[in-house]
């Protein structure tokens, strides 16, 4: 075949235009395996559009990122949308890159599977450049289809069409000069789709759709929680009761008994992963990772009664100052640069554990220093730990300039003089860091600290693992969360008198959660 359209095919336009509607042409003319199971093995039947495949194909467009559960059919209905382009229209070139090679042996086989079982005069002649390559020599279109593990990947060509399949699990070392060589080659005009699953608040796929949904990428966003897969059921077994969860999701998406077995049984699976594999809401989808320092599980509770507090200025208090109470406030300084880090200084209850105020700002280190002297003594004279940095010098001497009368000073052995030496100010070293993070995510897991910052937790969740050290996710931001585990370690330094009643108090709030 030529790859021209027959007269037959010219009126059929005319009359109806079905065959360049893939709503119409997938189910009537691609055939695609069942899964196998137990009674029966694959079986060729016609591509009957899935809810979730059918929803998305209606309402794409030229750039879109969608965020999904795992194995929805998501990437085989976007691979039949474009290979219904690819087969009926003329100068095509399409790139599919997954995040594994055998993700991308079964889209390739897809895709001949759908060639293959056309119709005869439908089914334009192919010719294999490569076993990535497909081509179309009368209808002068191409297919590449590769992984993102490959070493030889590239493009010479300009494309018009682009499939990214699971952009979170692609090589976080590479992801981000890939993607950019794949959509500066892509025309005016093109299709790009972007799908994932999450994989933690960090990479490339979690910034584009965060971006995209803030309205800072010109990319239209879909979500697709589980039960879009109507096969994600499983049998009543007793009276199935409802947790108070469990009924909101009832509520709010009618979901039935069997959707919510199926729930309860992945999660006895999962645990804290299944928020990640099988999301439900855009939020606390991101919580959970392989290389998360912080217990994901943890944070979507304390999400769930997260408070603005009252707002003076850069000043965020979720609760005022009792008299005879001790406090104590972390510091960590940035630059003040307009688009930099921010300045924050938190300020913790001692007695309970309760996370009270906080200045969050990027003005200048002079001017942030002034804000934390008056917070400092609007506090009870709460004691103040400044990290020792660059601008935080700035902060401890104004602090001492002013005689304020509580600051911290670290101690510690001088290994060559065999003294102890003592300096003002906090300092974080790798002996100091990971005590701060332990400390942290152990009060964290055990709900033993009172939290109402959206913006911490937020941070928390982007704290990951790289190696052996912990550090914020790229692009991410860990201000607030320095400065907090800051103040916890003071709390922690503090006598035990101090501190006596933390644990009743902490743990009556952890029953509220």
């Amino acid at each position: 075949m030529d790859g021209s359209l027959p007269s037959e095919r010219k009126e059929n336009k005319e009359k109806t235009n079905d065959f360049f509607n893939p709503l119409f042409y997938i189910p009537k003319f691609f055939k695609i395996l069942t899964k196998p199971d137990q009674r029966a093995q694959s079986q060729l039947v016609p591509m009957t559009l899935l809810p979730v495949q059918q929803h998305y194909i209606s309402n794409r467009t030229n750039r879109d990122i969608i965020l999904k559960a795992r194995q929805l059919g998501l990437s085989s209905g976007v691979m039949a949308a474009n290979s219904h382009k690819i087969f009926t229209e003329h100068y095509n070139k399409m790139a599919i890159i997954t995040h594994s090679q055998e993700t991308s042996e079964f889209l390739l086989q897809t895709v001949q599977r759908f060639h293959r079982n056309l119709p005869d005069e439908l089914r334009p002649e192919v010719s294999w450049l490569s076993s990535e390559r497909i081509r179309f020599p009368g209808l002068d279109s191409l297919i590449y289809i590769d992984s993102a593990e490959s070493k030889s990947i590239g493009f010479g060509q300009t494309l018009n069409i682009a499939h990214l399949s699971e952009l979170s699990r692609w090589p976080e070392f590479k992801s981000n000069d890939l993607f950019a060589g794949i959509t500066q080659t892509l025309s005016e005009g093109a299709f790009l789709t972007i799908e994932s699953t999450p994989r933690g608040r960090r990479g490339l796929f979690y910034r584009l759709y965060e971006a995209a949904k803030r309205g800072d990428l010109d990319y239209k966003t879909f979500f697709y929680p589980w039960w879009w897969d109507i096969e994600y059921k499983r049998p009543i077994k007793g009276n199935i009761g409802y947790s108070k969860e469990e009924q909101l999701l009832v509520d709010a998406k009618k979901l039935s008994p069997e959707q919510i077995m199926f729930r309860r049984e992945k999660i006895a699976e999962l645990g804290d992963l299944f928020y990640q594999e099988y999301p439900e809401n855009e939020v606390d989808c991101w919580l959970s990772s392989d290389i998360s320092v912080f217990d994901g599980m943890a944070i979507r509770r304390y999400l769930q009664q997260v408070q603005s507090g009252r707002a003076e200025g850069a000043l965020a208090i979720w609760k005022d100052v009792i008299g005879g109470e001790k406090y104590v406030i972390g510091v960590d300084v940035a630059g003040g640069h307009e688009k930099g880090d921010f300045s924050v200084a938190s300020v913790l209850r001692t007695r309970t554990n309760e996370y009270v105020a906080r200045i969050r700002a990027r003005i200048a280190p002079d001017l942030f220093a002034q804000e934390v002297l008056r917070l400092g003594h609007r506090y009870n004279d709460a004691q103040i730990g400044v990290e020792r940095t660059m601008h935080g010098h700035t902060v401890l001497h104004i602090l001492l300039q002013a005689n304020y009368p509580n600051l911290y000073y670290h101690q510690d052995y001088d290994s060559f003089t065999q003294l102890m030496s003592t300096q003002v100010g906090w300092i974080t070293t790798g002996k100091t860091k990971p005590i701060m993070v332990d400390t942290m995510s152990a009060a964290i897991r055990s709900g033993d600290i009172i939290l109402w910052s959206e913006n911490l937790l937020d941070e928390a969740s982007g704290y990951i693992w790289e190696g052996q050290k912990a550090k914020k996710s790229p692009g991410a931001f860990d201000d607030e969360l320095d400065a907090f585990m800051i103040a916890l370690q003071l709390r922690e330094l503090m006598p035990i008198t101090e501190t006596q009643r933390y644990k009743t108090v902490s743990y009556a709030h952890l029953s509220r959660l």
